[in-house]
């Protein structure tokens, strides 16, 4: 099995600039008109001039298409989005805005807590239907579960970039487990990582516990591309991969495929982030290779 150094044993989270936590973007039609929506994203709800601090604008880049594949560009759609206790949120107007012929960003006031579960499209041509958005991301053993929700926030100035990433944490085990925004590490598309700084309060989950927050990355290079959420267990020994909805759990290579020029030619610490990420991937494409011979 893989062993680690200072970040310990990881859980990778793909996020959704490159394959979507939700396994965004998603598709739903009815023969006449197809919606995609390709991101999600929260940020901060104001009105009249003050922060509510209870609700977010969910922010949802969609957009819609002929089933011959053209834009369409449909000015009296309506959007209602569905979240997992089954409400429902009308399409917020004025914070909505076009992107591009056929697709627009539309914004949905909602409770800071809210996880969206399918957006309605009533166009006005053909039947009703709903582009659904799937179950958050999460990771699960005996011992615990981590959820990515999504991103909540983000600021970019000349220097630097900074994200807020809503997750949650879960204790199965019966003994007392210590999260903390630290236990976090984001990675860039270059395999550069960059360590959570400040969120929720650490905490000691009692079993069966649980506690949902934000963990905050300040610093991250403003050309950086957020591509992996590492999650740094404190048991074990082993890399749990999950990627586009599914979950792997990959074992250490054997002494003869560790020699091959191929892994050789890589030449990669695997002491360091872009090491564990650049290996995780490798053995996820043997395991996955091996399958499908096997089918």
């Amino acid at each position: 099995m893989i062993r680690t150094a200072a970040l310990g044993v990881m859980l990778i989270l793909m996020l959704s600039v490159l394959n979507s936590a939700s396994g965004l973007p998603v598709t739903g039609g009815n023969g006449a008109l197809c919606c995609t929506v390709f991101d999600m994203f929260k940020g901060p709800l104001y009105q009249g001039g003050s922060y509510d601090a209870d609700r977010m604008v969910l922010y949802l880049d969609a957009g819609l298409r002929w089933s011959n594949g053209s834009y369409a560009v449909l000015p009296r759609v309506r959007y209602v989005l569905i979240d997992g206790n089954d409400r429902s949120y009308i399409r917020d107007a004025a914070s909505s805005r076009p992107i591009s012929p056929g697709r627009e960003l539309l914004a949905f006031a909602v409770p800071r807590e809210a996880i969206p579960k399918s957006l309605v499209v009533d166009s006005g041509i053909g039947e009703v239907f709903k582009v659904d958005f799937g179950e958050p991301l999460n990771y699960s053993d005996e011992n615990i579960t981590v959820t990515y929700y999504g991103i909540v926030g983000s600021r970019l100035d000349y220097s630097r970039k900074v994200l807020d990433i809503d997750v949650s944490v879960r204790n199965n085990s019966t003994s007392p487990l210590k999260v903390s925004p630290e236990n976090y590490t984001l990675v860039d598309q270059w395999g550069w990582g960059y360590r959570a700084t400040d969120g929720f309060e650490p905490k000691t989950l009692s079993a069966n516990e649980s506690i949902r927050g934000v963990v905050r990355f300040r610093y991250l290079a403003p050309s950086s591309i957020p591509s992996l959420l590492l999650y740094n267990l404190s048991y074990g020994d082993g890399i749990i991969v999950i990627t586009e909805g599914r979950c792997e759990n990959t074992t250490e290579t054997s002494a003869e495929q560790n020699s091959s020029g191929e892994c050789n030619r890589c030449a990669v610490n695997e002491n360091s982030v872009k090491g564990r990420v650049a290996a995780a991937k490798e053995r996820l494409a043997r395991v996955r290779a091996a399958r499908d011979a096997e089918s």
